[in-house]
């Protein structure tokens, strides 16, 4: 982990880390000792990458632990969700965790920042020298702004989205026109992996009905994939989600088509 003054903030990204925490809980039921944890991603226990990356999953909130590594409550909701909505909302709840993050979003509109304003915000915020904020400051963009679409604008708090009305959307989102059950339990990371296999399992992408004319729908269409869903919230927050799996896989060099 990384720290800026008396702001700690994770080295990893939340997709980095929350891809362990889907290993800790398909393969260890969401529960497993440190070393274990260490072998099985082929790093020492003992070293320091192995030490960010817990250090990073803790302050995300999706594990807690020392000898013995838990997934939390919003880790396993995150990693293991019943509905979309939950998804949406544990990855949110997640983002929302860090407060330097959510100082930096309530600065913002939504946008990330260039470096020159983002080092400006974090030298206000955090009150460090200039020299300490240079040598940080690609790390904390990295991690930031691929959350940055997950946390509250100015004006918002953490209250008011707990407060958002969620009924009808997690059914809108884990069901198709054919009132199917939906997604199920731990296909929602695997749908983020595959988004041809995601835009299979939220919508069959049917033809136009002029009888549904008036039920508005969102449509993605992407190289091997489609997503079709209604116009929602929790539809948005998938989409979203989708969308910052594929350009995650294009920062790192993967072709889009992999996606």
């Amino acid at each position: 982990m990384g720290k800026l003054s008396l702001y700690e903030y994770p080295d990893a990204s939340l997709n980095d880390s929350l891809a362990i925490g889907r290993r800790i809980a398909r393969e260890f039921m969401g529960s497993v000792s440190r070393s274990t944890l260490a072998g099985a991603l082929q790093m020492s226990d003992r070293g320091g990458g192995f030490g960010a990356r817990i250090g990073a999953m803790r302050i995300w909130g999706i594990v807690e632990g020392r000898g013995t590594i838990r997934l939390t409550r919003n880790g396993l909701r995150a990693v293991n969700p019943l509905t979309p909505e939950e998804s949406a909302m544990a990855r949110r709840d997640l983002a929302s965790s860090v407060p330097l993050f959510m100082e930096l979003a309530g600065r913002l509109d939504g946008i990330p920042p260039d470096r020159a304003r983002l080092a400006l915000l974090l030298e206000d915020i955090t009150g460090a020298n200039r020299m300490e904020i240079e040598r940080r400051l690609q790390a904390i963009a990295r991690v930031f702004e691929d959350v940055l679409p997950l946390l509250p604008g100015p004006g918002a708090t953490t209250g008011e989205r707990a407060r958002r009305p969620a009924t009808s959307d997690v059914r809108a989102a884990s069901t198709d026109d054919d009132g199917d059950s939906g997604l199920g339990f731990l296909d929602i990371p695997s749908l983020l992996d595959d988004p041809a296999s995601a835009a299979a399992a939220l919508s069959p992408a049917p033809e136009p009905n002029p009888e549904k004319a008036s039920d508005p729908r969102i449509e993605v269409v992407f190289p091997g994939g489609r997503i079709s869903l209604p116009e929602t919230i929790a539809s948005l927050d998938v989409i979203i989600q989708v969308l910052q799996e594929r350009r995650g896989n294009l920062t790192r060099g993967s072709s889009p088509a992999s996606f």
